[in-house]
């Protein structure tokens, strides 16, 4: 009788053990999710760090190199011939190209010339050149198939062919035309217009492996 009672209880005790079991289970995947959010939390901190850190690299190194552009430059800019703003040298499109041209004059041949060398001594093992052209909002007059986003590409690559012939590897170069549509000032008035059509020379240093992997 005692042994039947015994058989009778055993399918109690089993299902006793599964729950045990199951709640051990559960309790198990709940720390291993709570582990995993956690580590997903730490890493994402830590890419947030290396991202800011990265950042600040990039700003440090741009503002040194903005401080020897403007050293570098200094007998260009005190002459006129250009502006160094954000970084970036700006050049009056008058002082390159003839009214409605993209070949450079002779003119704007020795004003490119004039910024090579301190170009050059600005520019890391890294960097690469980035030459944009703008023009104003006027239509270009003569053609219909021929745009302003034409002319502004000729003049730029017609730069960049200029800081090839003065020794800039053409690897590291690019060039870019906007047109009418990235203006500086409103086309208002002729004087915002003649600084609207402009020569953009920018450098930039090349993403390291190290910040691509951690830009979202």
């Amino acid at each position: 009788m005692s042994r039947n009672r015994e058989e009778n209880s055993n399918p109690w005790m089993a299902y006793t053990d599964l729950g045990v079991a199951l709640v051990s289970l559960f309790i198990l995947a709940f720390v291993a999710m709570a582990t995993l959010k956690e580590q997903k939390a730490e890493d994402l901190t830590r890419t947030e760090e290396e991202v800011l850190s990265c950042q600040e690299q990039m700003r440090k190194i741009a503002a040194e190199r903005n401080a020897l552009l403007s050293k570098s430059l200094q007998t260009s800019i005190e002459a006129g011939l250009i502006a160094l703003e954000d970084g970036k040298i700006q050049i009056q499109a008058s002082f390159l190209f003839p009214i409605n041209g993209a070949n450079l004059t002779k003119e704007g041949e020795g004003v490119i010339r004039g910024i090579s060398k301190g170009l050059l001594e600005a520019m890391d093992t890294t960097d690469v050149i980035m030459v944009s052209g703008f023009t104003d909002d006027i239509p270009f007059s003569g053609s219909t198939s021929y745009t302003n986003w034409n002319l502004s590409t000729e003049r730029a690559v017609n730069v960049v062919k200029m800081l090839v012939k003065m020794g800039f590897p053409p690897d590291r170069l690019f060039a870019a035309g906007f047109g009418e549509h990235r203006p500086k000032y409103p086309n208002d008035s002729e004087e915002h217009r003649r600084l609207n059509r402009r020569v953009e020379i920018g450098v930039t240093p090349l993403q390291s492996n190290k910040t691509a992997e951690v830009t979202p």
